[in-house]
């Protein structure tokens, strides 16, 4: 926050605000621009943005060749939309910072502030040009720079974004998590370097060549079949595309992912499955349509709650609306309670895919199955979406569980419990 001009001293500035914010709240006549800075920088330190954005956009008013005035209220406006999007509520957070732009078009900060919550709402292209224009202003902005090779990442243009991240290394070579991406981004293009690309309404898909045309249309017309069907079952849920899909031998996907072969495919901002398996024969339909429908899930829990869904809803979702449990499922889940090998889900928050040996990772997805399919059955699409709207805007698993389904985890285990013994019975 810029310390206004009228401010010479500690005490001074303590009484000079004491005295124009009390002036304000009198109903002051005529307060000057230098009054209405002051109270707004006080209504500022005390967190109170939307009182500041007010006052300074009197002040602003009152003398818009201030410098000083006009670099607070972009401050201001920034300020409550970080207020904004911790409630989840982007659309208006980005209205703040479009304004915020609009009074201090010098200031890259708003862009980059911009370009972010883009990138949180999938809204990559709009990123990619908060991002650029950032960067002409600022050429040395790092931040800008980093999230501009995340938008490029997940364009699937992997040279643009290793461009920015290695710039930001010789910068920053300790900056956190960077030197991960450039890792798996450089994994990804040794593989995926002279990938062909396709497209449909809502996807885009790099492959290989020499990927029959024939599996190339399979994998389009799943997933565009998946857009529609899962987006009804969430009563409208359509993530802005296009979404990236990547398609591999069996190979090449454990290269890229290094997961072990035990696992089908995989969703980290791009939808990434192999469609050739180990002896070079294409997966048939129904192990593809399995597939694609669980990673598609995916996109739509992320497109709802962000990267708040714990593990155990995020793969029951993508479990339930990609495969049934089978009678063989239920009973590897009674044969688990009565071994005592089920595990609260307190401790299916995090994530487990590189965590958990082959065996458990599978009761993993099944007990996930297991208590997402009781919650579906209770109040289906409106219930689970109103519990990742509750975890978008911060709360806790169980706390969204609690609100939403008046359950707690004791309570929901239970009941999944309780339907493994009696389906495995009959």
């Amino acid at each position: 926050m810029h310390t206004p001009s009228i401010a010479p001293t500690a005490f001074l500035g303590r009484v000079l605000i004491a005295t124009a914010a009390a002036a304000l709240a009198l109903g002051a006549s005529d307060p000057t621009a230098s009054d209405l800075n002051t109270a707004g920088v006080a209504q500022y330190n005390a967190k109170h943005y939307a009182e500041a954005v007010e006052t300074f956009e009197k002040a602003f008013q009152s003398a818009p060749d201030n410098a000083t005035v006009r670099k607070n209220l972009c401050n201001a406006y920034q300020a409550s939309a970080n207020e904004l999007a911790k409630s989840g509520d982007y659309s208006t957070a980005k209205s703040q910072l479009e304004l915020a732009v609009n009074t201090d078009p010098e200031n890259p900060s708003p862009l980059v502030q911009l370009g972010a919550y883009d990138l949180k709402l999938e809204l990559t292209s709009e990123a990619v040009f908060r991002l650029e224009e950032a960067i002409q202003l600022d050429p040395e902005n790092i931040d800008a720079h980093d999230l501009l090779g995340e938008a490029y990442y997940r364009n699937n243009d992997l040279s643009a974004a290793l461009a920015h991240w290695e710039l930001v290394r010789e910068k920053q070579p300790n900056r956190a998590n960077l030197q991960a991406k450039i890792d798996k981004a450089s994994r990804e293009q040794s593989v995926e370097l002279n990938f062909k690309k396709s497209e449909s309404r809502h996807f885009k898909v790099s492959y290989s060549q020499g990927t029959p045309a024939q599996d190339l249309r399979r994998v389009l017309n799943t997933l565009e079949r998946a857009y529609m069907e899962i987006g009804r079952k969430f009563s409208g849920a359509y993530p802005p595309g296009p979404i990236q899909v990547i398609v591999y031998t069996a190979n090449a996907f454990t290269n890229v992912t290094m997961l072990g072969g035990h696992i089908g495919g995989l969703y980290d901002g791009k939808i990434r499955v192999p469609l050739i398996d180990a002896s070079g024969r294409s997966i048939p339909d129904s192990d593809l349509q399995r597939v694609l429908y669980h990673e598609y899930t995916h996109v739509v829990v992320r497109h709802l709650s962000g990267d708040a869904a714990p593990f155990w809803l995020n793969e029951g979702l993508a479990e339930t609306f990609s495969c049934e449990l089978s009678k063989a499922d239920w009973e590897a889940l009674a044969m688990a309670r009565n071994q005592g090998t089920l595990v609260p889900l307190s401790s299916l928050e995090g994530g487990q895919i590189d965590k958990l040996p082959p065996d458990a990772l599978r009761l993993a997805y099944l007990q996930s199955h297991a208590a997402v399919q009781s919650l579906w059955n209770r109040m289906g699409a409106n219930g689970l979406s109103a519990m990742m709207t509750s975890l978008s805007e911060g709360t806790t698993p169980e706390d969204a569980l609690k609100q939403t389904y008046r359950r707690s985890y004791d309570l929901l285990e239970r009941e999944y419990i309780n339907a493994i013994v009696q389906t495995a019975s009959r």
